[in-house]
C-alpha cells in the first residue's frame, strides 16, 4: 500500500483541532512583545528555551555544576565548566600543556586573579584558541593560570555574553543561537 504524505495547512489544523487552537491561544496570550519593536527586529528575534523533557534523570534534585566537552584543534577537552559567575575564561596550564601542538602564542596579561579564599593568583598570560562547541567554532581568549582545578577549562562571562549563550545547570545544557 502506497503512503501519500498528508498536507495540512496551519489554518486547517487550527480550525479542525480544538486542542491545537487552545494551545496556540495560550501561547499567544502569554507572549510579550515590546510595544516599540520594529517589524524587522521582531522577525530577527531568536528564541532559546529549556523544557522539563531536557532535564537529567536526577531532575531538580541535583546540584551538579554545568560541564560540557569541546574540541580544540584535534583534541577533545572534557570537563569544561560553564560558570556565569566568573569574569574570566580560564585555561589551566596543565590543559594548555596537553594542547602542545596548537599554534597559538601566549601573550602577556596584566590580569591578577583573586580566588574564592581571597588569595591572589598571577596569570601566566593570555591565549586565543579556536574552540569547537557543538557545531560552532569560536576564537576564545583565555587567561592561563598555573592551578589544579576540578575542571580542564572554564568558560565564564566573557564567552557567555559574547555569544549570547544561555547556560542551565538545572538542565545540564548550554544553548546559543549559531549565526555562523
Amino acid at each position: 500500500m502506497n503512503k501519500t504524505p498528508t498536507r495540512i495547512s496551519l489554518l486547517s489544523l487550527l480550525l479542525n483541532s480544538e486542542t491545537h487552537r487552545n494551545l496556540l491561544l495560550k501561547v499567544l496570550k502569554e507572549a510579550h512583545v515590546a510595544h516599540d519593536i520594529t517589524a524587522e527586529r521582531f522577525s530577527s528575534l531568536g528564541h532559546l528555551t529549556f523544557s522539563d523533557d531536557e532535564m537529567s534523570v536526577e531532575g531538580k534534585g541535583h546540584n551538579q555544576p554545568l560541564h560540557i566537552s569541546v574540541k580544540c584543534g584535534g583534541y577533545m577537552i572534557a570537563r569544561v565548566l560553564i560558570d556565569n559567575g566568573s569574569s574570566l575564561n580560564v585555561l589551566p596550564k596543565a590543559t594548555l600543556d596537553k594542547l602542545a601542538s596548537i599554534d597559538a602564542q601566549l601573550k602577556a596579561s596584566p590580569v591578577v586573579v583573586r580566588a574564592f579564599d581571597g588569595s591572589k593568583r598571577e596569570v601566566m598570560g593570555e591565549i586565543s584558541l579556536p574552540i569547537l562547541i557543538g557545531p560552532a567554532l569560536f576564537n576564545i581568549n583565555f587567561q592561563v593560570i598555573d592551578i589544579r582545578p576540578a575542571y580542564n577549562c572554564l568558560l565564564g562571562q566573557p564567552w557567555i555574553h559574547a555569544v549570547g549563550a544561555v547556560p542551565s545547570s538545572l538542565h545540564q545544557q548550554v544553548k546559543f543561537i549559531n549565526n555562523h
